[in-house]
Formats: structure tokens, sequence, C-alpha cells
């Protein structure tokens, strides 16, 4: 008996160790991962839905904080292993800003623009445009290349060409608007998506019409209030999808007010293509007013609200992108 007994349980414990077994092949490996250890990032693609930033090392990441130290939002028109493009915007009173590259996965700029204008100041024009550019020069450039530029700048000449031991540069000095671009020598660009919309002008248009718009080739309006009007504008290749498309309203502010919206709504309802919905959002959020500008879903939105006492105006802007250095 004591032999019997102890052979069923060694056939017990042998019956659970192949079941034990069995389920540890169909299952996998049973440990569990280091919970400290951070998976590796997947880069955004498009820019992502709502103005997002995508991963960033070296140069570009210097520059980038840099530029948001200085007030500038930045977001990606896409963000691969091949490569990424960024725009970063600043709008602050009357000043308007922009500092755009593209750099490669080790974060190695290959190129660059600039822009920053004001209308109302130009020593405000010229100060946000030399904090921009050391923001992103000092490291990318170096500090003798900038001091080029800054010195450039000075001569108050309206165009000239400025080299550099990193590739040659295009200053343009309208004194209220400075522009600068430049390629890193030996580099090239990185290809921009074509971006369009489903809806050709002709579709826009009759969608509009059925709005009671009154409409032209390419654009149509309302009038709103006393004096104020409401404005919708495509252009798009023949036969082609729309390929910018910008919204605005002007008049006096409670009219501005209450009519862009709809403006935006009438745009939109009429405007089919499948970033519409990440479009939309990313105006709504950001519909309070001010001024803003992102890449979305692969397209550049700006956002332009403007208040003097009674008077307001309101403009979206949505584009596909060009870039030449």
């Amino acid at each position: 008996m004591p032999l019997f007994i102890g052979g069923g349980v060694v056939g017990i414990v042998l019956i659970g160790l192949l079941v034990f077994l069995g389920i540890r092949a169909l299952g996998g490996d049973d440990t569990k991962a280091d919970p400290t250890t951070n998976p590796t990032g997947g880069q955004t693609t498009g820019g992502g839905d709502n103005g997002e930033l995508g991963n960033a090392t070296g140069q570009a990441k210097t520059a980038t904080e840099k530029l948001q130290g200085l007030g500038f939002s930045c977001s990606d028109l896409f963000n691969t292993s091949q490569g990424a493009h960024r725009g970063c915007f600043k709008y602050e009173g009357a000043t308007e800003a922009e500092a755009i590259f593209q750099f490669q996965p080790d974060g190695t700029i290959l190129g660059v623009k600039l822009v920053s204008q004001n209308e109302d100041n130009v020593n405000n024009a010229a100060v946000t445009f030399d904090a921009a550019l050391q923001a992103v020069g000092n490291d990318t450039f170096g500090g003798s290349e900038v001091k080029k530029i800054q010195d450039a700048v000075k001569t108050g000449q309206k165009e000239q060409k400025v080299g550099s031991t990193w590739g040659e540069f295009e200053l343009r000095n309208d004194g209220d608007d400075l522009r600068l671009s430049g390629g890193k020598s030996g580099a090239e660009n990185l290809d921009l998506p074509r971006k369009e919309f489903t809806s050709t002008e002709a579709q826009l248009i009759a969608g509009l019409k059925a709005r009671k718009y009154t409409c032209t080739s390419s654009s149509c309006s309302k009038s709103i209030g006393k004096y104020g009007s409401q404005r919708i504008y495509a252009f798009g290749i023949r036969g082609e999808g729309i390929s910018s498309l910008d919204i605005s309203a002007s008049g006096e502010a409670s009219d501005v007010k209450q009519a862009f919206p709809a403006g935006v709504n009438d745009a939109f309802a009429v405007a089919k293509g499948e970033d519409v919905e990440a479009l939309k959002a990313y105006v709504k959020a950001h519909s309070d007013g001010k001024s803003y500008a992102a890449y979305v879903a692969g397209w550049r939105v700006e956002i332009q609200g403007r208040t003097d006492d009674s008077y307001a105006s309101q403009r979206i802007s949505i584009s596909y992108e060009t870039f030449y250095v």
C-alpha cells in the first residue's frame, strides 16, 4: 500500500508538471517586464492631430527648447525615421514670428527659415528676429557665423547673401519684416507632403451658394451687421482638391463674435476630406479670439484674431506647407 500511494503521488506530480509546461508553452514567458524600462517611443508621421511635437535630439532639441523659452509654440509637420520638419510660431502683440527647420534623426539641422514681422514697431521685429536667430544658430551655425548675419542685418540693406562655414543664407530686411533662409552645405531638403481636400473649388462654391453665400469663381461672402463681412476663399488646381482654405470675418466685435463660428462651421460642412475632423478639433480648441499657428494633420494652420475698441477681425488659414532654402 505505501508503494501504491507513493506511486500515485509521483503520478500526480508528473501530471501537474506536464500541465504547467503546457501552459508555459501556450502562454509564453511569464516573466514580468521591469516597470522602470522605457519603451521606444514611436514618432509621428503627419504632425499629429492637434499641433503635436515629436522626438528630437542634438541641435534640433536644443533649438526647440530655446525657442520655447522665448515663447514660441512648436509642432511637427512630420517626424519619421528619415527626418523631421518642425515649425515654431509666436504671436505677441503686433509681432508675428516663426522659426522653421528640418533635421535628421540624429538632430542635425539641415535647413532653416526665420521670419519676424511687426508693422507697428521695427525695433520689436528686429529684437524678435535676433532672439530666434541666436536660439537656432548659436549651436547649429556657431556664434561667429551668427555674428555675420547680425552684422548683415545692421547694414540695413534690403536683400543680400551671407556666406558662412555652415552654408549660405539669403537675408531680406524690410525693417518691419525680416526673413532669413539657408541650408547646410551638401544637404538636401526633405520632401514635404502634398495635401488637399477631397472637395474641389467648384464643389465648395456650390455648397456655399446653397447656404446663401454670394460667390465668385473662388470665394464666397456674406454681409454681417452694419458694415462687416464674412468671407470663405479656397484654392485648388482645376479639377483637383482644394489645397488652401481661408475663412475670415471683420466688422463690429459683437457681429464678428457671432458670425465667425457660423462661417467656420459652413466651411467645414462643405469642405470634405480625411483631415477635416482633426482640423475642426484644433480650431475649436483655439477659438478664444487670440492668434495661434501649428502643423495639424500635415497642414499648416494659422488662426489670427485682433480687436481694436469695437472693431474686430478673425481669420483662419489652412494650407499645405512650402519650404525653400
